[in-house]
């Protein structure tokens, strides 16, 4: 039973609004709408400037695991106040620090530091501890926050762009962290329901022993994850998700411009993508908390195999929109599974830091996904052959997900040495 005006339900709205002000929306994918800017005052070139996301990227996949060690030891507020302050006062120092391209770099890199203690971890880490029956729908809410802020966030900095200039645009967004998530993140979030005296989902009295539960008695140390088959398992399943899944939606457009569809036209069809990614995410969520989490993303994966084989049949138009809308949906409900699986396979006390080391598989995928489609259209003219390669991986993830094994018998099967 869902219950509305439980507190849980404030935090997981204010994570919401947090996490849309995080590094993918307001460095990562804002950059993008600075290119042209910078390009136009300095002269540097649009790979040189680019070429920052790789070094955000690098220091955010060698710290997610130590932040996520940090959060599960020290609670989320001690690691996401500091992170998300240093996080802001960065976006806002961008515009007077840089006289060269290598300055991006460097204020990149140290926001990646500080982004893997104040992105897609603290929130789902304090959603977890607030939710045990509804935790998939808090999930599924929470990180719903990133694609609110893939939506404003073009506005927001065009329109600060067009009639403040470039620089304005980091100003802008920078006093959102700073004078709007911070402050928010401050007030709203707990590191756990017993910090106001109450109990998981709004319940009257816990039902949820700390003596019984595996999520709660769990106590892992890395050396012990990596002798855990269910670890490799799920850092391959979703390896092979976000190479397939990330590397058509980057190449989405082109591909449909190449098949005769103008430019607004396809744009549309992406919409459709991020619109079903949006729903996705709050509908597998939901469906998480009612049924067998491998079992629901079996089936978020078969769409995307229908939908992937529909573009290699060479759709356009109308049919162009379904197989949007069906990647959408597998898409939206990835870091929802992640974040799920990760709180029953390994439990809830261990959650930063498996988060932190299994993103490192997204991060992977997104690196080399997008790079071998281009080069894949650059070798044979077409999308069609890494389409099909992708059906295929898709469908050997299904099998892997298969045969993931049920929540308590990863418990059962540990030395007890890594029980409490």
């Amino acid at each position: 039973m869902i219950r509305p005006g439980f507190y849980g339900w404030k935090i997981v709205i204010a994570s919401l609004f947090c996490y849309s002000t995080s590094v993918g929306q307001f460095t990562v994918f804002a950059l993008s709408i600075f290119l042209i800017p910078l390009q136009a005052e300095f002269g540097w070139q649009r790979g040189d400037i680019l070429e920052a996301t790789f070094y955000l990227t690098l220091t955010q996949a060698l710290m997610n695991p130590v932040m996520g060690r940090l959060i599960d030891l020290y609670g989320v507020r001690k690691v996401l106040i500091p992170t998300m302050l240093i996080y802001g006062l960065l976006l806002g120092a961008i515009p007077f620090t840089i006289s060269d391209y290598k300055h991006i770099y460097f204020i990149f890199a140290m926001m990646g530091v500080v982004g893997a203690g104040s992105a897609a971890i603290p929130y789902l880490r304090v959603a977890g501890a607030w939710f045990f029956r509804n935790r998939g729908l808090a999930f599924g809410v929470t990180i719903s926050g990133g694609a609110l802020g893939y939506a404003y966030t073009p506005i927001l900095v065009q329109y600060m762009i067009d009639h403040h200039g470039w620089r304005s645009g980091y100003y802008a967004l920078s006093t959102l962290v700073l004078f709007a998530a911070l402050p928010l993140a401050y007030l709203m979030l707990r590191n756990k329901p017993a910090d106001l005296n109450l109990f998981p989902d709004g319940d009257l009295k816990s039902q949820i022993s700390e003596n019984s539960d595996p999520e709660n008695t769990l106590n892992l140390h890395w050396t012990d994850l990596v002798k855990m088959k269910v670890f490799y398992q799920l850092f391959v399943i979703f390896l092979f998700m976000t190479f397939c899944l990330y590397g058509l939606m980057t190449n989405l457009v082109p591909m449909l411009n190449d098949r005769g569809m103008t430019s607004s036209m396809a744009v549309s069809v992406a919409a459709a993508l991020a619109t079903s990614m949006l729903f996705s995410r709050i509908a597998v969520g939901y469906l998480l908390d009612r049924y067998f989490a491998p079992k629901v993303a079996m089936v978020c994966v078969t769409f995307a195999i229908f939908g992937i084989a529909l573009l290699a049949s060479g759709v356009t138009g109308m049919g162009a929109f379904v197989a949007a809308i069906f990647i959408g949906v597998s898409i939206g409900a990835e870091f929802d599974i992640l974040a799920y699986l990760i709180t029953r396979y390994f439990g809830l006390q261990n959650f930063g830091m498996v988060y932190g080391i299994l993103f490192s598989s997204f991060l992977i995928g997104v690196s080399i996904g997008p790079k071998a489609f281009g080069e894949a259209f650059d070798a044979q003219g077409s999308y069609y052959l890494i389409l099909i390669a992708s059906c295929i991986i898709l469908a050997i993830t299904v099998l892997m997900l298969w045969r993931l094994p049920k929540y308590e018998n990863v418990i059962k099967s540990n030395d007890k040495s890594i029980l409490k």
